[in-house]
This record gives structure tokens, sequence and C-alpha cells, in this order.
């Protein structure tokens, strides 16, 4: 391929099979189901109806694919600085953007691309809700050179051995290397939470499928049930449990080696390259300058373990959704504490250490005693006294749930703290997963000091730090000691010379 990005040009001729699977995966999800459903109602006898249909489909799609690929072109503005993307078969599209309002362009690679051997290089502007462009098919000079460019401020400027170090990065020795043990440490000691929820959803996913066939082929009903409930006892509930426990962990251990295998970090000359993924290659640069919000993490068994989590975000248009934001944050698993603080290092060019706490006051307890505890349990005695006098005999469990929650909040409460000082604002929070957040003054987009009427009295007020990552939330402190440290930070944002991003 021409590597002149100021002529227009297309992806690789790969890119037919990448947009053709594309479209098909999109079709199947929509269209599998109610094609198998005729199918199994009209007892076969449309076989070869579905069949020339299906034939048909697959010959159209592959069509249009070759019409996509056809009609995409992509190409560098030298005079606007702007990177133009056309494409569209049935209506055209030019997307036009700008150069410095890019913030990331990231070269990925999914199992299938794997197999044709080309890449997709994803773009992302500040300001935008969503992935503003994806190139699908280009070979791995092309993405790189393109990416290059593309996070070049002086974008056309002559740069000598370019091509040779895209060709040769992957032979430089990494910085950070994560074996297998370590990935598999990680997958048994972090994120309980999202495996769990991942479990339960699939569950649910499943109960409500064979809800549906049961009704669409006209099952007995109740006859899954009957089949669930018959030979229910302790014995099985707790075979049930363990079974849950394996089926956490596996998920756990399966989710991480997936998406964290291979796992390195390269040094460059002024920025990180992180790549991961079994599956999906995923490959980030990571720019100090460009860093908003970095955090570590680490929970009991981690401790025991020397292990920790690092996540990094820079600025994006991931900022807008939390759940975006979760998952387009650079996260480095099972580093120990001299990794911990190269990696911060390199970032911050000084390690972050903390200045003065700032504690909360004790309503931060109070609170949530009364929305987690007392009423919740008022509700559950007022329906037993009131509604269905069936559930008194379980009140007994009222006490195991109050000695469970009181600990954790305490947990909460004791990790809940701020430090301000020495160039660097860091929040602890957590009750498991103990987390530390950490930015810089000068890089703070706007702050927010609040404090409710009832609270005038008690001097007592919350704070709310905005950054083009995501926010920090420090609760119930003392708010004339917020009042002074927001002063100085926005000092410091006035009178700082440095840049935020």
């Amino acid at each position: 391929m021409d590597h002149d990005f100021s002529k227009p040009q297309k992806q690789s001729a790969a890119g037919i099979i990448i947009m053709f699977a594309d479209t098909l995966q999109k079709v199947i999800r929509a269209a599998a189901l109610p094609i198998l459903f005729i199918f199994i109602k009209s007892g076969g006898q449309h076989t070869w109806t579905v069949v020339s249909g299906t034939i048909a489909l697959i010959l159209i799609l592959a069509v249009f694919a070759y019409i996509r690929y056809i009609k995409f072109t992509f190409f560098l503005d030298e005079d606007k600085q702007e990177f133009i993307i056309n494409k569209g078969v049935f209506s055209r599209t030019t997307l036009t953007i700008q150069l410095n309002k890019i913030q990331q362009a990231n070269i990925n690679q999914s199992l299938l691309q794997q197999m044709i051997g080309v890449y997709s290089l994803d773009i992302d502007t500040a300001g935008s809700d969503k992935k503003e462009a994806s190139i699908k098919a280009v070979d791995h000079t092309t993405a790189t050179l393109l990416k290059q460019k593309l996070l070049s401020r002086d974008t056309f400027a002559a740069e000598s051995g370019q091509l040779a170090a895209a060709e040769t990065e992957s032979a430089i020795a990494p910085f950070l290397k994560l074996s297998n043990f370590t990935l598999l440490k990680v997958g048994i000691t972090s994120n309980y939470g999202a495996s769990i929820a991942l479990l339960t959803g699939f569950i649910f996913g499943l109960f409500q499928l064979i809800k549906d066939y049961n009704s669409a082929f006209e099952i007995e009903e109740n006859q899954l049930s009957h089949a669930f409930s018959k030979g229910f006892s302790v014995f099985s509930l707790c075979f049930l449990l363990i079974a849950a426990l394996i089926l956490v962990l596996g998920t756990n251990i399966i989710r991480t080696f997936i998406r964290y295998f291979d796992f390195k970090i390269i040094k460059q000359k002024r920025s990180l390259a992180v790549s991961s993924g079994l599956f999906t290659k995923h490959n980030t640069l990571l720019k100090p300058g460009k860093v908003q919000l970095s955090a570590y993490s680490q929970n009991y068994f981690q401790k025991k373990l020397g292990m920790l989590n690092i996540k990094v975000k820079q600025a994006s248009y991931s900022s807008a959704d939390e759940e975006d934001e979760k998952k387009s944050a650079v996260e480095i698993p099972g580093c120990d504490e001299m990794e911990r603080d190269e990696i911060l290092k390199m970032i911050f060019d000084r390690i972050p250490a903390k200045g003065k706490a700032l504690l909360p006051n004790y309503r931060f307890l109070f609170l949530r005693i009364m929305l987690c505890i007392v009423l919740p349990l008022l509700a559950v005695f007022l329906v037993g006294f009131l509604l269905l006098p069936l559930i008194k005999p379980y009140f007994i469990l009222a006490i195991p749930y109050i000695l469970i929650v009181i600990t954790l909040l305490y947990f909460e409460y004791k990790h809940h703290r701020l430090y301000a000082g020495n160039g660097f604002i860091i929040k602890r929070s957590g009750i498991w997963d103990i987390e530390h957040e950490i930015i810089e003054p000068h890089k703070i987009q706007a702050i927010t000091a609040k404090q409710y009427f009832w609270h005038k009295k008690a001097d007592v007020g919350h704070l709310i730090v905005h950054t083009a990552a995501g926010v920090i939330h420090f609760k119930y402190g003392n708010y004339t000691h917020i009042k002074n440290l927001v002063n100085y930070w926005i000092y410091k944002v006035e009178s700082s010379k440095e840049d935020w991003m």
C-alpha cells in the first residue's frame, strides 16, 4: 500500500472479508432465531427454500461488502490538518476529523483479522460520545505510520527512521510482561463483581430463552420447574453455592486470560506502548501528557501476593459514559509496588506522595446506616407485620445482616480519605478493593464545592473535582478546609504554565 497519506487510498483487499463478516454477524443475530423457529414449526418441509434463501442472502451480502470496500477511502489533508474518511453505499458520508482534536488512535486486531493478517485503527476525539472513526483492514506498517501521523502535532514533518522503528517495535524488550501464572493470580483475586454480573446476566438470559422456547414449541407448562424443584434440599443448595463459586472464579480466570493474554508494556521515547489480548489484540499508546487520571487498587488477597492493579485514563470520548469509561481505561494488572512506582514515575516524572489527609465527618457513616440498614429493615418488618406474616420467622436473619453491613460500612468510612499537597490530589476509597485515584491540580477542568443548608452549622460539605477523564468525589469533609483547597487549586490552575494535555 502507498504510504503517501495525502492521496485518497483504500483499505487492504482483505477488507472485503472483514466487511462481509461484520454485516453477516449482524444479520445472523437479527434473523437466526426467527428462521430456526419457522424451520422447526414447518417440520422441515421448506428446507430447500431456507437453504436457497440463505445462499442468496450470503451472495447479496458479499456484493454489498465489495461495494462498501470500493466506496471507503481515507486521506490526510496537509493544508487543513484534517483526516478525512469517505464511506457509504446508498448515501455517501464524508467524515472530517481535525488532527488537534484526536486523543487516541489505537491499533487492534480481532481473531478474524489475525487469520487474514490485517489490523484496525480506531480513532477517538475529545468531545464525542462514541468512537469517532475506524479503519477495519490495513497492514501493520500502514496502521503504525498513520497512527504516528495522526497523533503528531506536526503531521507532515519528516521523521527519519519511522518505518524502521515501526517494524522493529516487537523486537524491543518489554518493560513489563505478564506471565500466565501472574494472569492466573489476577483472575483469582480480582474483578469478582464483573464476573458475578456477567454470570448472572447469562443465567437470566438462559432462563428467558428456555421460557421463550417453552412457549413457542408448546412444551407442557411447569414441566421444567417441576424438574428443578424435585429433590431440592439443603445438600443441593450447598452444592449449588459451591458450583456458583467455581463458576465465578472460572469465569473470572477465563475473562482475564482473554483480555490480558500476552500483556506487555514497551517503553518508547515519550510514551508507553501497551498491548494485550487473546482473540482481539489491543494496542494502546499511553502518552504521559494526555493522562488525566491514574489509579491503583489492591485487595487483601492481592496484598498477600504482593500485587496490585493500575488504571490510567486519558482524555477521551468515554468520559461521557461511566460504563464506556471503564472499558476505555488502560488497565495494567498484576504489578508489584516497584513496577507501580516506575509506571507512575514515567507518567508524573516523580512518585506521587500523599499530603495532609482530609477526613470525612461521622455523618458519612450515619447516612449509610440509615439507607442500608434502618430503612430496608423497617420496610421488611412493616411488610411482615401488615401483609405477609409468614416471613416473621425469618426476622432473626436481620441480626447477621446488620453485623455484615455495619462491618462493610465501617471499612468504607475508614478508607474514605482525600490527600492534598505535594502537587497531587489523591483520593482513597473502597471496601474490599482499596483504590487510590491520582490527579495533578493543573489538569483540573472544573471544581464543585457544595454544602446543604442543614450541614452549615456542622461545617460539612462535599467536593467534586472534574477532569477530562472522570471525576473525584469526596463527601462529608470539613467545608472550610474544602473551600481553602478549592481556592488553592484554582490558583494552581491559573498560574501553572503546564498544559492539561
